[in-house]
């Protein structure tokens, strides 16, 4: 385990998005037009961010047809990363932005990929993105 790797870690899992997004994996793999939806950011943002991560070691995709899935990568090839997120697992329990993307997660997870690309990667109760 290098310093290098260790800096790559941490760097990751200081931006606060990135760490929203880890929080959301905790519960399991979802596509990124569900993080798109969640987040309400932009595609090319979130991947942005998933790539940061999947760099770090922090997260693993799987693509299957049109859609990619991301989840926390616990194969233990990056050190730093899996002890990173066993820490993460405890914190931010009292966060109101986390308690938020858990509910949206939850409906994400409810409505599927589909539903959300069909309109335009956001919930219900949005306005689709033009």
């Amino acid at each position: 385990m290098s310093l290098r790797e260790y800096e790559l870690v941490m760097k990751t899992v200081a931006d606060p998005t990135r760490a929203r997004i880890l929080k959301m994996l905790e519960g399991g793999e979802i596509c990124v037009c569900q993080i798109v939806a969640v987040l309400e950011l932009g595609q090319s943002t979130v991947s942005r961010h998933l790539f940061l991560l999947k760099t770090a070691g922090l997260v693993r995709e799987r693509q299957e047809k049109k859609w990619v899935h991301y989840a926390l990568d616990g194969s233990g090839n990056a050190p730093y990363a899996e002890k990173m997120l066993a820490a993460l697992k405890g914190w931010f329990a009292d966060d109101t932005v986390i308690a938020r993307d858990r509910a949206r997660v939850a409906l994400a997870r409810e409505i599927g990929p589909a539903e959300i690309c069909i309109r335009g990667m956001t919930l219900p109760g949005k306005k689709r993105q033009v």
